[in-house]
C-alpha cells in the first residue's frame, strides 16, 4: 500500500480573458499551492487490470471521477493499464474553487508515472502535462509544487517567485458548493466585461500593499458568485476590516481567502476566530 498526500490551491486573483469556441474560458490567475487542506490516497496494486475508486464522500461516483478519468488518460498515453485499488479520504471541501478534484488526479498520475522499472518516469514532463489535461484544466499546474501564473485554459504555467513565503493565510469554508459550469455561464450570461491580462509576473522579494493590490484580490467571478452568495462578499469584507492585505474568492468559490503579513500573525489569528465562532471550517496557515 502507497499512502499519497494531495494538497490543494488558493487563486490569488483570477481575471477571465476569453472564451473559446469549444466552450472553454480562458483565465489569467496567480495560483498558489497549499498543503493543507489536503486529501489522501492509499493506492494499493491489484490483479489484472484497471482501478477500482473507493471514497469517504458519498457525492463522488466511484466509477466516474477524476482519479477514474487521471488512470483513463495515462493507459491513453502509456498502453499500459496495471490494476490499482485506491482508497480517497477527502479533506478538501469539495465546490470550494480550490482544486481538490484535480489535486488528486495529479497525484494519481504522478504515481502511476514512477511505476516505470527502477522507479524512472514513463511519461516525460510534456505527455504527463498532457495527460493531466485531458483530466481538466487545473490539473497540470498539481504536477509541481510551486506558485505560477496560469493562462490558456489553464495549461500555460509560468512560474514565479514565491513573495509570499512567510505569509499568513486564513481560508475560509462554507458548507456550501458552488458549481464552477454554474459560475462560468453566469458569467457571461451577465455579459460582464473580460479582464485583460494583468502584470502577474512576480519579481520582487518586497511585498507592500500597494503590490498586492495590483496583483491580487481581483477575481472576475465574485461579481456573479457575490450575488448568488451574498454571505461570501461578506466574508471577504471582513478579512479586509481584520488587516488582510489581499481577500478574494478562491477559483470560482465558495473558499474566501485572507492573506495577512508576516508580522501580522494575532490579526490572521483574531479573523481565524472570528469565523470560527460564525461555524466556519477555517484553516489558518503560514506560507
Amino acid at each position: 500500500m502507497n499512502a499519497v498526500q494531495a494538497g490543494c490551491k488558493v487563486n490569488l486573483g483570477l481575471r477571465v480573458t476569453g472564451l473559446l469556441a469549444d466552450g472553454y474560458h480562458e483565465i489569467d490567475s496567480l495560483f498558489y499551492p497549499l498543503e493543507h487542506p489536503c486529501d489522501h490516497l492509499l493506492i494499493t496494486p491489484a490483479a489484472g487490470q484497471g482501478i477500482a475508486v473507493h471514497c469517504n464522500a458519498p457525492d463522488i461516483d466511484p466509477k466516474n471521477n477524476t482519479l477514474t478519468k487521471a488512470y483513463m488518460a495515462f493507459v491513453n498515453a502509456t498502453g499500459s493499464a496495471p490494476g490499482i485499488d485506491v482508497v480517497l479520504r477527502k479533506g478538501i471541501p469539495s465546490g470550494a474553487g480550490l482544486g481538490g478534484g484535480s489535486s488528486d488526479a495529479a497525484a494519481l498520475l504522478l504515481w502511476l508515472n514512477r511505476t516505470g522499472q527502477r522507479g524512472d518516469a514513463v511519461l516525460d514532463q510534456d505527455a504527463l502535462a498532457g495527460a493531466a489535461l485531458a483530466v481538466g484544466t487545473d490539473t497540470p499546474f498539481f504536477l509541481q509544487k510551486s506558485p505560477c501564473r496560469v493562462r490558456g485554459i489553464g495549461e500555460t504555467l509560468t512560474p514565479v517567485a514565491d513573495i509570499f513565503a512567510g505569509f499568513r493565510l486564513v481560508l475560509a469554508c462554507p458548507a456550501l458548493h458552488v458549481s464552477t459550469a454554474w459560475a462560468y455561464a453566469a458569467f457571461d450570461a451577465m455579459g460582464l466585461p473580460r479582464g485583460a491580462e494583468s502584470d502577474l509576473t512576480i519579481q520582487s522579494h518586497r511585498v507592500s500593499k500597494n503590490i498586492c493590490s495590483d496583483i491580487s484580490g481581483n477575481n472576475d467571478l465574485e461579481a456573479v458568485v457575490f450575488q448568488r452568495y451574498p454571505l461570501l462578499a461578506r466574508f471577504k469584507a471582513q478579512f479586509l476590516r481584520q488587516g488582510a492585505l489581499i481577500a478574494c474568492m478562491s477559483g470560482s468559490g465558495s473558499a474566501v481567502a485572507g492573506l495577512f503579513g508576516p508580522e501580522d500573525d494575532h490579526l490572521a489569528k483574531t479573523a481565524a476566530i472570528a469565523l470560527r465562532k460564525r461555524g466556519l471550517r477555517v484553516f489558518l496557515l503560514r506560507l
